[in-house]
């Protein structure tokens, strides 16, 4: 949770520069992305057993990207890594769980079913009603965090000419406070979906949480839905 606080935070302090324009989308994208798991895990009403299955999964999928730290040879790290993973499939299978391991030698085993992807994961987080919303948010952050052409042309005009020779690129870039509203509409939106589960888990009272929500969704609908009208905006960021 602090990390996806952290990020949002981050993200306040881009909107206030002068520069980090495309940054931006890139910390956006990664609050969604971490916000994508405790949310995941607070699910309510699915049982401890469940919950316990879903951490665990989680558990060996760090431990095996742990052991990628080092592929070259065994390490302290590299087999504690492997005894860890070892000692939950074990204990797992002694309660029941069906492990299963892939072919691939850089995915984890997982117990029942395998953890969703992140991507799908995103698609319910923002918006349940509205799945391809997530994943839009989702493509158009990994698009511009990767370098991808098609996510640094959102900067530019479609008739733009960019000429990185004889010109300052960051100076051709077309952007404004709109255009990020709705380019980094994921991230608040997941980081409020987080909130809400967590505070829901652990019976807290939500006057405050409701009362910030209401003014981070007011405020971000009103700068994302400035001239011209979006038709996407006055569900999507309802307080």
């Amino acid at each position: 949770m602090f990390s996806v606080l952290d990020h949002l935070d981050s993200l306040g302090t881009l909107f206030r520069s002068a520069g980090g324009i495309t940054t931006t989308y890139t910390v956006a994208r990664a609050a969604l992305d971490i916000a994508t798991g405790p949310w995941y895990l607070l699910e309510p009403g699915i049982g401890s057993r469940e919950r316990v299955r879903r951490y665990m999964n989680f558990r060996l999928q760090s431990l095996k990207e742990q052991m990628q730290l080092d592929s070259a040879g065994k390490t302290d790290i590299r087999e504690h890594s492997e005894q860890r993973i070892e000692s939950i499939i074990h204990t797992a299978q002694q309660h029941g769980f069906k492990a299963r391991r892939t072919k691939d030698r850089y995915k984890p085993p997982y117990l029942d079913d395998p953890l969703p992807t992140t991507m799908e994961l995103a698609s319910q987080i923002v918006s349940k009603e509205e799945p391809s919303l997530g994943r839009l948010f989702w493509r158009v952050g990994s698009a511009v965090a990767h370098g991808h052409q098609y996510g640094f042309a959102l900067f530019f005009g479609e008739e733009q000419v960019v000429d990185p020779i004889s010109g300052d690129i960051a100076k051709q870039l077309q952007t404004n406070a709109r255009q990020t509203a709705l380019g980094c509409g994921g991230a608040p939106l997941a980081a409020i979906a987080l909130l809400r589960r967590l505070y829901a888990q652990y019976g807290w009272e939500t006057t405050e949480l409701e009362a910030a929500v209401h003014g981070v969704l007011t405020t971000w609908r009103r700068v994302a839905a400035g001239p011209p009208p979006s038709p996407l905006i006055p569900d999507t960021f309802r307080p």
